[in-house]
């Protein structure tokens, strides 16, 4: 028999949200910038690879990046942007993402 007590979600994030988890934030000031460029839509995600290394991919939900970019996610395919790449614990964290130019496209002076 199991002795523990059942927890819904509902109280297993009400305790989450009123716990003080100071000193508990992430490092985000570290990593390094990776060029992406979004390959495909599937459904509701993103996938993208880096651009020097298309073994590096990302996945994401499409509505968050579009958000993260601030386009519209029609426009997301084909779509090259860079973000801070920091490891952390737990996971990798992927911040200050940027929109950029695709590879050859020069500005107009």
């Amino acid at each position: 028999m199991n002795d523990h007590p059942k927890t819904g979600l509902g109280d297993v994030l009400a305790h989450v949200m009123n716990c003080d988890h100071e000193g508990e934030e992430p490092d985000l000031s570290g990593g390094r910038r990776v060029d992406y460029v979004v390959t495909g839509i599937r459904g509701a995600l993103v996938d993208a690879h880096a651009v020097d290394d298309p073994t590096n991919k990302y996945v994401s939900s499409a509505a968050v990046l579009s958000q993260n970019l601030k386009t519209e996610v029609g426009s997301l395919l084909g779509r090259h942007f860079s973000c801070r790449v920091v490891p952390g614990n737990p996971g990798t964290f992927f911040v200050d993402f940027q929109p950029t130019p695709e590879p050859g496209a020069q500005a107009s002076a």
